[in-house]
């Protein structure tokens, strides 16, 4: 049986100016660090990009490029829907759904690129592994995964100063949206399981954020 959906619906009209107090710009820098990167990707998933500041920029570089964009939140995906009918021509190659990517059918297979930036933290390990498991199999035998979220730094007070950051937010966001999350999960050890190559990795503020981008090799 499928856990309790999150709902980030109350959140998405102040989501952008929370981040924003809180982080300045750097959340959106992790989010874009390797858009110069995705010129060559033509049909892209986007995993719960919200209010969809990354879909934006990635059409707006990618005018070849057909997009699903998945979240759970109604709210959010209006939100990223105006944000793409302000982008000439954008409209029309972006398919928004509305679903729980734990369970929700992928819109269609054959995936070169997706995208999970500040998404993955939102499951514990065994929900994670099955997220990964269920969108790797809908990817191309040579898909690129682009994942930016928070790390925990390997060492010292960045790391010791990171934990109690990340107890704060799991805290906020388990009380305002229902994540089942309780801490930070790396997902480096799945998405390694499922065929993906690290190739490259963008960090900021010593390493509490980072962007991963990953190549899978095997051919299926």
């Amino acid at each position: 049986m499928t856990p309790p959906r999150p709902t980030f619906d109350r959140l998405a009209p102040l989501y952008h100016v929370l981040e924003r107090l809180t982080y300045g710009g750097v959340l959106h820098a992790c989010r874009t660090a390797h858009l110069p990167r995705l010129a060559a990707c033509r049909k892209a998933l986007i995993l719960g990009d919200g209010d969809g500041r990354f879909l934006a920029d990635f059409v707006r570089d990618n005018p070849a490029a057909a997009v699903d964009s998945l979240d759970v939140s109604p709210a959010m995906l209006e939100l990223a829907r105006r944000r793409a009918a302000a982008i000439a021509g954008a409209a029309a190659r972006v398919r928004f759904v509305a679903g729980d990517a734990r369970a929700v059918a992928l819109p269609t297979a054959g995936y070169d690129l997706v995208v999970t930036n500040f998404f993955l933290d939102c499951f514990p390990a065994d929900q994670m592994c099955g997220v990964i498991d269920r969108v790797a199999a809908a990817c191309a035998a040579n898909a690129v995964w682009v994942d930016g979220d928070f790390r925990e730094p390997p060492a010292g007070v960045s790391r010791v100063a990171a934990r109690y950051l990340l107890a704060g937010m799991y805290a906020f966001f388990r009380l305002t949206t229902r994540i089942p999350a309780r801490r930070l999960v790396d997902p480096a050890p799945f998405l390694t399981a499922r065929g993906f190559t690290l190739r490259s990795e963008a960090t900021r503020l010593r390493g509490f954020l980072s962007s991963r981008l990953w190549v899978r090799n095997q051919v299926r």
